[in-house]
């Protein structure tokens, strides 16, 4: 299938999996600078004609993005994790949802718990990681458990060394999450199996972190960090603000980055390259948002794969 979207100026084809723009603004209250995020966003299964066990959202009006990684073993058990990961994110989005009017900063480790126990009452069997994202004002919020991945990066001047040079850019890491594993190829996780919260609430990181606009956030699952080197995304992510600089056209857009971060983890998981990273043959999510000075609300606004 060919998915298109078309937002403002920029419209992207895509035809490998799902991929989709969200431009817009989150709804805030008077305080600090106002911020929004302009939101790219796809999944690709590992076996094509199947849903996957990895979930996405990503919000335009909530400012707020997830991931969620459903463990394959439970195949083994004729379950299908995906079944869980999709249902947790869910949840987690209604709640960011009910939340966001009242709340003057993220409260994300409160979502997760409310949606873990959502999914637990419903007795969806299944584990997966989970990653959750959300932007008030300027204050960026993000909430990690497993191998789920982020990496936020601030456009940074670079002065030459010697008088008369040529300033340059270079994408700095403001913050890169590190995975959360009980041993090699198990992730802490969330799970139907357990008695109690204690493996979320007494092992997730939360971290807080003041964003400017021109910022970029790269979430994915480990389909995607374990297939790209953080070098290579870099790289790739200067190539997307310097075309945003040069006044910006559809190769600019989050939607258009987040298909080549597909597309290159797709490509390094069936031909890896000798002595980098690749050849991990797995579902690949990704989202990409792009902090922006605060816009009129435009409707609509979700990118997503948890439905039915």
């Amino acid at each position: 299938d060919i998915f298109a979207t078309k937002m403002a100026s920029c419209r992207v084809l895509h035809s490998r999996g799902q991929l989709l723009l969200s431009r817009g603004v989150s709804n805030t209250v008077p305080g600090p600078r106002k911020l929004s995020l302009a939101l790219g966003a796809g999944c690709v299964p590992k076996e094509e004609g199947k849903a996957g066990e990895d979930a996405f959202f990503a919000s335009t009006p909530l400012a707020a993005f997830g991931l969620a990684d459903g463990v394959g073993g439970w195949s083994s058990r004729g379950v299908d994790a995906g079944l869980f990961s999709r249902a947790l994110l869910r949840n987690a989005m209604e709640s960011i949802r009910h939340r966001d009017a009242s709340m003057h900063q993220p409260d994300l480790p409160a979502v997760a718990v409310q949606a873990y126990e959502a999914v637990r009452a419903a007795r969806i069997r299944g584990s997966c990681t989970l990653l959750l994202g959300q932007l008030k004002h300027d204050n960026f919020s993000t909430l990690h458990l497993g191998d789920c991945g982020i990496l936020v990066l601030r456009p940074s001047e670079v002065l030459p060394r010697f008088h008369g040079g040529t300033v340059t850019t270079a994408m700095r890491i403001l913050y890169r999450s590190s995975s959360m594993l009980h041993r090699p190829n198990l992730p802490r996780q969330l799970s139907s199996e357990e008695d109690d919260l204690s493996s979320f609430v007494n092992h997730y990181d939360f971290v807080s972190l003041r964003l400017l606009p021109g910022d970029l956030i790269v979430a994915g699952t480990d389909g995607l960090f374990d297939n790209v080197g953080d070098r290579e995304i870099r790289s790739i992510a200067l190539r997307h603000h310097e075309g945003r600089r040069g006044g910006g056209t559809a190769s600019s857009c989050p939607a258009f980055m987040a298909s080549q971060l597909i597309d290159r983890a797709a490509d390094a998981a069936r031909a890896p390259i000798e002595f980098g990273p690749g050849g991990k043959l797995d579902d690949i999510a990704v989202v990409v948002a792009e902090v922006q000075d605060r816009e009129p609300v435009m409707s609509g606004g979700l990118l997503e794969n948890m439905m039915e």
